[in-house]
């Protein structure tokens, strides 16, 4: 064991314990980023316990692990654990001990359970499925802990000297370390609601040094407001090795699954501190998998080709280019017929294709490696995007909603949580939840898909959802307002778009990129439908810092958007600045206050009528403060900019970038109609 010294060599090189059914021991290392301040909490005085309490705060039950009942909890040297797997009755029950005592709680009405300091480390002997999550099976990676409507899950208050974490080890998958989450097919006022998971430290590794995510400054927990933090800006710690790897980048910290319940209380998470997981805190998410309506067939309207470089290495006109790594045995096939599950029929039947040859990397072959033994570089492709109805009228299915709609009278609140070394810290998909004082910080990232904060959504549309002083730093994208209306797109549907199976593929960002071209193409099906189908609604942004961001905000498919009063700045990020806040088939909404620094556009305007919605982005407010429909309460609040680039040398500064045809209103300021077929026109106020 490392004794905290310089040597980072010796403190990352070990993972902890996995003792099934058991807390982890860390083994007492100070860590290299404790600085004395944490300590190892299983060396406290007593035993790990998870204490019931009823609504009145009086102690009712107690649980720990096997062969330790009977001793002093570590919480509460008076009270005495009492039940342990070896003899309490399991029927009804799961059998961990901290899960226990949570179904415990619940099946006898008791609200709150409380887990001491310690360690819990889960294990593949351990972790739980995932109850009512919808991809079931071998897909299926199973949770830590699992929270049910009407629980109020705690941790230590002494979360920096004496924490109590879940973490688990870098070998075994898992969908989230704390799963909050109830029948979805109940009645939707008995659907989740009721839940609170305050004071635990999440951690996505048991490497010594990192296993309590010592690593990860707790900001976040006391900051009475943002302004305390200018001129002192938080920063991240650079880990040494790549914790957001392979399957721990589908893990979260803690998710709370989708709810129709609109009555309910609150669902709050507050005083939490997650590192080295894909996601720190999401509630509800987005599957392209699942459709709105069984019956459905997407067709798509247009196929992709992937073809040669020249000779010079670039691309043909109308095309672009990508690299791509496939299977060595890959095989180009658009099939005729798609399965109504999605899979794609076999050769011997009319219209299949051959069984793809999935990419095998790593250990589990060579498909990653040359010959030789050494890399094997991706093959750069000049992909061309053309229209077709080679399988019939284009038409998408509408993928499932799992939003979290939350209760408009009861909101609820993700709060002053520390967030470090993840690749999205806080992602909402659905409505009615305030999101303030948190700070997520990481070794800043140019990696596509990593964002800070996001607003997410699609049917029906989410609405109302507030991010106050808020820090975010080090991400490609400081926040992600994303109100796409979502066309379903099974693995027969991707074959038919690009001519090879996903399976085929090395990596899924680049299905995703590729998928992400009928996602566009759908949108005008959809804008005919509904116009405001997909759409975001009352989205308030207010008093941020979003430092170190590539990008700082989008706003894409938001109707009555604030953004006011936030400091985007792009310095110290790993690429320049790119955009400040963009602002795409938006309409109704308000950019006021703000600082925007180093952006090639600060604000950039764009749209597409009648492809992405049916007006494009219109009627927006830039300087200028509108308070509510109508406009009663009108104010002026200009935007500062600085460093801000143009479009050609000696060219105006674009503080405000319009793109040609952002509006379908020809009224609109400044007019669709550009002088001189100019493509952006940039604005220095």
């Amino acid at each position: 064991m490392s004794d905290g010294g310089s040597d980072s060599r010796v403190v990352v090189a070990m993972e902890e314990p996995e003792i099934p059914n058991q807390p982890g021991y860390p083994g007492g290392d100070a860590g290299t980023f404790d600085a004395g301040v944490s300590v190892d909490p299983n060396t406290l005085p007593g035993v790990m316990c998870a204490r019931v309490y009823d609504s009145n705060g009086w102690y009712q039950n107690s649980f720990c692990a096997p062969g330790l009942m009977g001793l002093a909890c570590r919480g509460d040297s008076s009270i005495l654990c009492v039940n342990d797997n070896t003899v309490f009755p399991t029927t009804g029950l799961r059998s961990i001990w901290y899960q226990k005592a949570i179904d415990w709680a619940k099946q006898n009405g008791y609200p709150k359970v409380v887990l001491d300091p310690g360690v819990i480390t889960i294990t593949d002997q351990t972790k739980i499925p995932a109850p009512n999550y919808p991809i079931a099976g071998p897909d299926s990676l199973g949770v830590g802990l699992h929270v049910p409507s009407g629980i109020h899950l705690e941790g230590s208050q002494q979360y920096d000297t004496a924490p109590t974490v879940i973490n688990v080890p870098s070998a075994v998958k898992l969908e989230a370390l704390v799963l909050v989450d109830d029948d979805p097919t109940l009645p939707a006022a008995q659907q989740l609601a009721n839940v609170s998971v305050s004071y635990l430290t999440l951690s996505g590794t048991t490497q010594v040094g990192y296993s309590r995510a010592q690593d990860c400054p707790s900001r976040g927990h006391s900051l009475n407001s943002i302004l305390d933090l200018d001129g002192n800006e938080p920063t991240a710690a650079i880990p040494p090795v790549d914790f957001l790897a392979d399957h721990r980048l589908v893990t979260v910290g803690v998710r709370v699954q989708q709810s129709n319940n609109t009555t309910g209380a609150p669902i709050n998470l507050h005083h939490l501190k997650i590192a080295h997981v894909g996601g720190a805190i999401s509630f509800g998410f987005n599957t392209v998998y699942i459709k709105e309506d069984p019956q459905c067939q997407t067709v798509p309207g247009l196929k992709l080709t992937l073809g040669p470089t020249q000779t010079d290495g670039g691309c043909p006109e109308g095309t672009f280019k990508k690299n791509m790594l496939f299977s060595k045995q890959a095989q180009y096939c658009r099939p005729g017929i798609c399965n109504a599950d999605g899979t794609t029929p076999p050769p011997e039947v009319d219209g299949g294709c051959p069984a793809p040859d999935v990419f095998k990397g790593g250990d589990a072959g060579t498909d990653d490696k040359l010959d030789d033994g050494s890399p094997r570089p991706e093959d750069a492709y000049c992909v061309s995007v053309a229209p077709t109805t080679e399988w019939g009228t284009p038409s998408y299915c509408a993928v499932h909603p799992y939003e979290f709609l939350g209760n408009p009278n009861a909101r609820s609140q993700v709060h002053h949580n520390s967030i470090c070394d993840v690749k999205v810290a806080i992602n909402v998909v659905g409505g009615h939840t305030d999101v303030f004082k948190n700070v997520a910080v990481r070794v800043p990232t140019a990696a596509e898909n990593f964002f800070g904060m996001s607003t997410d959504g699609h049917l029906p549309y989410s609405q109302s959802t507030t991010y106050t002083e808020n820090f975010v730093s080090g991400f490609k994208l400081g926040f992600l307002t994303d109100g796409s209306q979502y066309a379903h797109a099974d693995d027969c549907t991707f074959q038919r778009l690009v001519g090879y199976h996903p399976a085929e593929l090395q990596s899924f960002q680049h299905v995703l990129d590729l998928r992400q071209h009928m996602f566009d193409a759908a949108q005008s099906y959809f804008a005919q439908t509904d116009p405001l189908r997909g759409f975001i609604d009352h989205l308030y942004v207010r008093d941020n810092r979003f430092y170190k961001n590539e990008l700082g905000m989008t706003l894409y498919r938001v109707n009555w958007g604030f953004v006011g009063f936030n400091i985007f700045d792009s310095q110290g990020a790993p690429a320049g600045g790119d955009i400040g806040v963009v602002t795409s088939n938006t309409l109704n909404s308000w950019i006021y206050g703000n600082q925007l620094r180093k952006f090639h556009h600060a604000i950039d305007i764009s749209g597409s009528p009648g492809h992405q919605s049916t007006l494009g982005s219109c009627y927006n407010g830039i300087h200028t403060y509108c308070s509510d429909y109508g406009c009663p309460v009108w104010g002026s609040y200009p935007n500062t900019f600085s460093g801000s680039g143009t479009e050609t040398d000696g060219g105006t500064v674009c503080n405000v970038a319009y793109h040609a045809g952002y509006c379908a209103d020809p009224a609109s300021i400044p007019s669709p109609a550009f002088p001189n077929d100019a493509g952006v026109q940039c604005f220095a106020y």
